[in-house]
């Protein structure tokens, strides 16, 4: 380390200053939890819907941290090590996230056909007689579900322990651990938003084709994720934590939210655009759904909303290095909502917007986001808020764009 760089102290987070924060996310998980039983209670299959919905914008959120972690340990990257913590905070919460699977997981224990259909296929379905059905199978699906939840929780808990002991010891080894565990986890997390989309969104309806599911997935993940750092340490600096986090540091975070605004843009158009030239009828299916009755005006609005919208404000520096991203990071998470609402909704009411689908997958989400909340303040307390003994902590401290 640079010895004109003075090293801050560490900083540990106290629990009493978020003692409000986590009561509104106890309260958000209760009422979630209760909300979700009586939709459960009153339409089993709407429950799985918008479970189905509430359950994989957590695992977007998480994963799409433990990605910006795996990056940089990957990339040897320097500028991000004061802000590492929270997304290994966030990212160990991917074995909560494989928790809260056991609903969906339950539904196809119980009742299979409820949400995937090519569970008990029609004689007639030809798609499940090839290729298809070899892989869409049930006993394949949960050895890829397992495969997924265990690799992302051994990776992420790898990379988390390992820098909390490096806040103790401050070894070289350490480094040289997580950047291997970094490495493997780049393809892993490719592989579980590829299969994990495939699995449990795509197959909503089995006869539909896109060989770019899955980094459209990620872009919204990538994104999405982000700005859940920037609300993390505006929140944290706001209680006066996060000394060494500066408006540089949200600068680089704020070029990253624009860059994967511009990158959902483009898979997204790319998707759209091939499909609908091509014009082939087990492709168009997917679009000829959200562009039709009332669902092409919210499929519209999420065109607007999250790529025309915030292309022009990312644009500008001022509002990168301003209390303005915080709303720009905020809009950019409510997007992934409304995208992913999009993406499994329709399934659940092709005829058209259903108000019923949006309160059920908004009482989902209160219960997973609370319970996600809830246990992300636990790990704050366990450990120092950003790597204090990390050999690239001074180039962070004087980062500049």
């Amino acid at each position: 380390m640079s010895h004109h760089i003075a090293i801050p102290n560490s900083e540990k987070f106290d629990s009493k200053k978020a003692a409000s924060l986590k009561t509104i996310f106890q309260l958000m998980a209760v009422i979630g939890l209760i909300g979700a039983g009586i939709v459960g209670f009153a339409s089993p299959k709407l429950f799985a819907f918008s479970w189905l919905f509430a359950f994989f914008f957590g695992f977007t959120i998480c994963l799409g941290c433990f990605f910006w972690n795996c990056l940089h340990h990957a990339t040897d990257s320097e500028w991000s090590v004061v802000i590492r913590r929270q997304m290994e905070n966030v990212s160990a919460l991917l074995k909560v996230v494989a928790v809260l699977f056991i609903p969906i997981a339950a539904i196809l224990v119980v009742k299979p056909d409820l949400l995937y259909s090519w569970i008990k296929p029609h004689l007639e379905d030809s798609l499940m007689q090839g290729t298809k059905g070899k892989y869409l199978n049930i006993s394949f699906f949960w050895v890829r579900a397992i495969g997924i939840f265990g690799l992302l929780f051994l990776l992420s808990t790898v990379l988390r322990n390992r820098s909390i002991a490096q806040d103790a010891d401050g070894a070289a080894k350490h480094t040289f651990t997580m950047r291997k565990a970094a490495i493997a986890g780049i393809p892993v997390m490719a592989l579980s938003v590829t299969f994990g989309g495939i699995d449990w969104l795509k197959s909503l309806n089995h006869h539909w084709y896109s060989t770019m599911w899955g980094v459209y997935l990620f872009a919204g993940a990538a994104g999405s994720s982000m700005a859940v750092i920037i609300l993390v340490c505006k929140w944290l600096k706001s209680l006066g934590y996060l000394k060494p986090v500066t408006e540089e540091h949200f600068h680089t975070m704020g070029k990253f939210i624009f860059a994967f605004t511009v990158f959902w843009g483009y898979i997204g158009y790319s998707q759209y655009m091939l499909i609908t030239y091509a014009n082939i009828d087990e492709e168009t299916i997917y679009f000829r759904l959200r562009n039709t009755e009332s669902w092409t005006y919210l499929s519209h609005f999420l065109v607007f909303g999250r790529f025309f919208f915030m292309f022009v404000p990312l644009l500008f520096q001022g509002v990168k290095k301003s209390s303005k991203i915080i709303f720009c990071a905020s809009w950019i998470i409510l997007m992934q909502c409304l995208d992913l609402f999009m993406i499994i909704i329709p399934e659940y009411a092709p005829g058209g917007f259903s108000f019923t689908g949006l309160i059920a997958c908004g009482i989902a989400w209160l219960a997973v986001v609370g319970i996600l909340g809830t246990f992300f303040l636990r790990h704050l307390s366990e450990g120092y808020l950003f790597p204090t003994k990390d050999p690239r902590l001074a180039e962070s401290l004087k980062l500049t764009n």
